[in-house]
């Protein structure tokens, strides 16, 4: 395209479907002009398929078009090759098969087979890089050529009922695909897309551009689950580019979850499976450490080992263990899905909870402390008792301990001693949340760190923070990365009154960098809370612009998921004030709207049934 001619270029993502949309006209150097429209979706009805589709109009003009389309194995993840075998085969003059094999054990099949709408003479070929069709016809003005691609892809671990080999899937889902025919696929894609929206659209009115950057971040969190299979989760760039190589963090618990939990509960159960399945690889990291039980991983792979390269963060922040049963216990509270922790969540807390047993260590005052640990915010780096991770701790371990009086599953071979254990640990983990003007310390020396001049040093507020200043002197000066303490209190609101919320916003928010896409979200909710409108608002510009900015190109390597997780709570919890199923049984709103805003409608599942509140 850059080297030709294009007038009435239009490329849009329509977000009801989930369908990419490309028109141009294309002003060849021998004088044609063609119309071109370009349409592809990946089905939502069903996931081995998908379609592309190109309409070439030649309004001007005629000539010979030569097109090709086909599968490339060359592809890599980081400039890493995941392939350690490849295979490229013609079934017929218009349909190539490529086969993989991947360094993780597993086979990978594709199909792809080109129609038209007129006879086209095409051949398949292939070499080490890729297989493709490639077809040659004659085209005369106002003669308009449709090409149609179907793809359909299988693995070796799919579940599919009677079906084993994933060359069967292909050619099995390609039969149902020609059946059906395109209109046919297209409209039940879009069906299924209108179940999914019609459970999670909140709608804003009284301000477009918040529900168009709303809509934008449902639409991630929708595409980017699988809640068809407990063996992933959701990565942290909500596998749309691949910076941090498609692992999970504990974004998947915090950040995303809740959507989940009142949206669709049977994918937030998915997603808490994933951390059951992965508990094997949480205890080999445990192990590693010279530690019992379970070690939940900074950064995990689908096997939940740990994959963080940067030992500062794969070593100290520990705190995602503990978010883990935080989420168990919402989503529980959420549902009233008790059989969920006799089945699957008492395992992680008596494994996490032997694990914290043995992390902390304990003083002649008869106190326990978790040294050296990072909490949330990263420019802390190893400190003393993280308020935020001895909190999540303790609350983890007395939910531990009041669901083994409810029952003590055989399996895990708890002794009366581990339980006194778990209560003496849990009772005795210092967590000072006391101080001076009711400002909760974020760890204990957190006092000892030198303040700094922001504004000498962070000469560009557009800019992060952390690109003015070198790692060592941020890791030891006043200046956090992100929500520490507040998202403590955020995740803990009905322990603190509002004059305790207001004091920490005060004092934490004005030192606050807000370099990590988590952080927005968290001051907006409270900012909404606090009646701080203004400063509500302006966090909530933040969020939307972390992703939706076109200077910032902040979603150039990947939409930050976790940030389109926060957007949705800080509509919900924050302006809407809903509380969550740690404050009320029930469904309540204590709603904040901004100037503006008319209501917000927010659809939320709870005990099976789906209904809609407007917010006012």
């Amino acid at each position: 395209m850059n080297e030709s001619k294009i007038t009435g270029y239009k490329r849009w993502l329509d977000m009801r479907d989930g369908s990419l949309n490309r028109h141009l006209t294309w002003h060849t150097k021998e004088g044609q002009v063609v119309e071109m429209e370009f349409f592809r979706f990946i089905s939502k009805e069903n996931a081995h398929l998908a379609i592309s589709q190109i309409k070439l109009k030649l309004a001007s003009g005629n000539g010979e078009v030569t097109f090709f389309g086909g599968v490339n194995v060359g592809v890599r993840t980081n400039g890493f090759n995941h392939f350690t075998g490849t295979e490229n085969s013609a079934i017929d003059k218009n349909t190539i098969q490529v086969s993989v094999d991947t360094n993780g054990g597993n086979k990978v099949v594709i199909l792809s087979k080109l129609l038209a709408n007129r006879k086209v003479s095409t051949v398949t070929l292939g070499d080490e890089k890729r297989g493709f069709t490639t077809g040659t016809l004659e085209l005369g003005e106002g003669e308009e050529l449709v090409i149609q691609r179907i793809i359909t892809v299988a693995t070796d671990r799919d579940k599919v009922k009677e079906v084993t080999d994933p060359f069967e899937t292909c050619t099995t889902t390609m039969d149902y695909a020609i059946e059906s025919g395109c209109d046919v696929l297209l409209k039940r894609h879009q069906d299924k897309w209108k179940e999914y929206w019609n459970r999670s659209d909140v709608i804003i009115e009284g301000d477009d551009r918040v529900q168009k950057a709303l809509r934008m971040s449902i639409y991630h969190l929708l595409r980017a689950d699988n809640d068809r299979d407990d063996r992933v989760a959701i990565c942290a760039k909500g596998y749309a580019g691949a910076a941090y190589f498609g692992r999970y963090f504990w974004d998947t618990e915090i950040s995303l979850l809740p959507f989940f939990i009142y949206t669709n509960p049977e994918a937030a159960k998915k997603l808490l499976l994933f951390r059951y399945n992965t508990l094997e690889g949480a205890k080999r990291n445990a192990t590693s450490y010279g530690y019992k039980g379970a070690r939940y991983p900074w950064e995990s792979s689908v096997s939940g080992d740990e994959e963080c390269a940067n030992w500062q963060y794969a070593d100290h922040e520990i705190h995602v263990t503990a978010d883990i049963v935080y989420a168990i216990m919402h989503y529980v509270f959420a549902t009233e899905d008790i059989d969920f922790i006799r089945k699957y969540g008492i395992d992680i807390m008596v494994e996490t909870a032997r694990y914290w047993c043995t992390r902390v260590d304990r003083f002649a005052d008869g106190s326990y402390q978790l040294l050296g640990v990072m909490g949330p915010d990263e420019y802390l780096p190893i400190t003393n008792n993280n308020r935020y991770t001895n909190k999540m701790v303790k609350y983890s371990l007395e939910q531990t301990i009041f669901w083994l009086e409810q029952f003590r599953p055989e399996h895990l071979h708890v002794t009366d001693d581990e339980i006194a254990l778990f209560k003496d640990v849990a009772a005795n983990l210092k967590l000072d949340l006391d101080s001076p003007e009711g400002v909760i310390l974020q760890c204990d020396e957190f006092l000892n760190y030198a303040d700094i001049d922001f504004d000498t040093v962070w000469k560009d507020r557009s800019k992060c923070f952390g690109t003015y200043i070198s790692q060592e002197r941020n890791y030891r000066s006043k200046a956090l990365k992100q929500a520490d303490v507040l998202e403590m209190m955020m995740l803990f609101k009905n322990e603190f009154t509002k004059e305790e919320l207001r004091a920490n916003y005060d004092y934490y928010e004005p030192i606050t960098t807000h370099d990590s896409s988590l952080s927005a979200a968290v001051h907006g909710i409270i900012a909404a809370w606090l009646g701080k409108e203004d400063e509500a608002m302006a966090f909530l510009n933040r969020v939307i612009n972390i992703d939706m900015d076109d200077n910032k190109l902040g979603a150039e390597e990947g939409i930050h998921i976790a940030n389109c997780g926060g957007l949705w709570q800080l509509v919900v919890f924050g302006f809407a004030g809903m509380k969550t199923a740690f404050e009320s049984d029930e469904i309540v709103f204590e709603p904040h709207l901004p100037k503006g805003w008319k209501k917000i409608i927010i659809p939320i599942e709870k005990d099976g049934q789906l209904k809609r509140y407007e917010v006012q």
